[in-house]
């Protein structure tokens, strides 16, 4: 199963995102399956002869609680469909950030070899994306995707079903920002904005290293992520070439910098410390130096 082709289940997040209100509002967050797909799929919006349009919601619905965002149990004589616990832990996660963890989750990559692998295809062209330079690739479309993939992944064959999906699903992910109708800016600014306060309180300061290596844990798709990683290895054999280790990717950089300009956190470099970080801009140019990131807890989208 591949979640990122349009005709098998986990591609159409918009379905997920209906399941999502629909048990949030109800008691426990728990619903009776039928009661659930009688919400989310009436049976009056089912009919007309296309099987693959009526079967568009249990098909998500398998998917999801495969992946596990969504859990099944049997009460009684009765199929109750939950939230699961382990991503929404909190009633202020959003549903992208859960489905976003669920997705990068390891059980769900187990092994960033195999296609077609719960979510190993998103996994590895979220990793590549955000790997290349975006001054080089300013816009990602459907079309310049496949060029991607045809470059720097030999073995990695994606069709039609696939390339259309993909960019819409990164951007609602938060790894890239859409900027008409059918492209996207690869920028990882929305996800890691979601997750900061999750992983430093307001008004500490870290150096740069340790809070590359807290976003690391939960976004390992970024600069030194376990998935990341994998990927660069995959690419460099295609021509894709490493920066040196003290600079960021351009991806990571743009992202820092929108969220300092928000007011979200606070970079500078302190003159007699280690472990200091460039953010790079067009053509390799160095934007700034960082030894420490604060996460002020204020700012503005």
């Amino acid at each position: 199963m591949s979640i990122i082709n349009n005709a098998h289940g986990g591609s159409q997040y918009a379905v997920l995102a209906a399941f999502y209100q629909v048990l949030k509002g109800s008691p426990r967050n728990t619903l009776p399956r039928e009661k659930l797909m009688a919400l989310c799929a009436p049976t009056t919006l089912q009919t007309g002869d296309s099987q693959n349009a009526r079967g568009k919601a249990p098909q998500e619905l398998r998917a999801w609680l495969e992946l596990g965002i969504l859990t099944e149990a049997t009460v009684g004589e009765t199929d109750e469909i939950s939230l699961n616990t382990n991503y929404f832990s909190s009633e202020d996660i959003p549903l992208r950030q859960a489905v976003r963890r669920c997705l990068q989750a390891a059980e769900n990559n187990r092994d960033l070899s195999l296609r077609d692998e719960r979510a190993v295809d998103l996994t590895l062209l979220a990793a590549l994306l955000l790997a290349l330079d975006v001054y080089q690739n300013a816009e990602i479309s459907s079309g310049s995707l496949e060029v991607l993939v045809s470059k720097f992944m030999t073995d990695f064959r994606i069709n039609s079903n696939e390339v259309a999906v993909v960019p819409g699903y990164l951007s609602w992910l938060g790894y890239a920002q859409q900027i008409t109708r059918s492209s996207y800016a690869i920028d990882p600014t929305d996800a890691i904005r979601e997750e900061l306060p999750f992983l430093m309180h307001p008004g500490e300061q870290l150096s740069i290293d340790e809070a590359l290596q807290r976003l690391n844990r939960v976004l390992p798709v970024l600069d030194g992520g376990s998935y990341r990683q994998q990927v660069e290895e995959r690419i460099s054999l295609h021509g894709w070439q490493p920066l040196s280790a003290n600079r960021f990717s351009t991806s990571l950089s743009r992202a820092l910098l929108r969220l300092q300009l928000s007011g979200i956190i606070n970079m500078k470099a302190e003159s007699d410390a280690s472990g200091a970080m460039q953010l790079i801009g067009r053509n390799g140019s160095v934007l700034r130096t960082v030894t420490h990131l604060t996460f002020t807890g204020t700012g503005v989208r």
